[in-house]
């Protein structure tokens, strides 16, 4: 109800809203997933037939070209996007208006993906110079 301000029914949200929250059921299902199968002792990262089962293919107007925001591939770690995801993370935890910017940030230039190791370097800096 937060973010659909009490609109219970699917026709009256806009296209960015239902994609919005179709990537968030997609990420919870996959985070429960990664966490069973962690727990009985199974690597999906490196399983071939699960990568292949969750490539999303599309046709020209589904929407889905690069698959659910969960199973997009994370930017390279090299150490400088490293420090700076360090950085955002420890400012999120510290701060909870940082959170909250770092929330409003995301939504507003990053498609709605919050995670900072999906972040390129040049986004990240551009949050934190902004922050600061």
């Amino acid at each position: 109800a937060v973010n659909g301000k009490t609109k219970y029914d699917p026709a009256r949200h806009d296209d960015t809203f239902m994609k919005g929250f179709v990537d968030y059921i997609g990420e919870l299902a996959a985070h429960g997933l990664a966490a069973l199968a962690q727990q009985q002792g199974i690597n999906l990262e490196s399983d071939p037939t699960f990568q292949q089962s969750i490539q999303m293919k599309r046709g020209a107007n589904s929407g889905w070209e690069q698959g659910p925001a969960a199973k997009r591939q994370a930017v390279s770690m090299d150490p400088t996007v490293l420090g700076l995801v360090d950085q955002v993370k420890t400012l999120q935890k510290s701060n909870p208006a940082a959170k909250e910017a770092w929330t409003m940030y995301c939504d507003g230039t990053a498609g709605g993906i919050k995670d900072p190791t999906r972040h390129d370097a040049s986004s990240l800096q551009t949050f934190l110079a902004s922050y600061a």
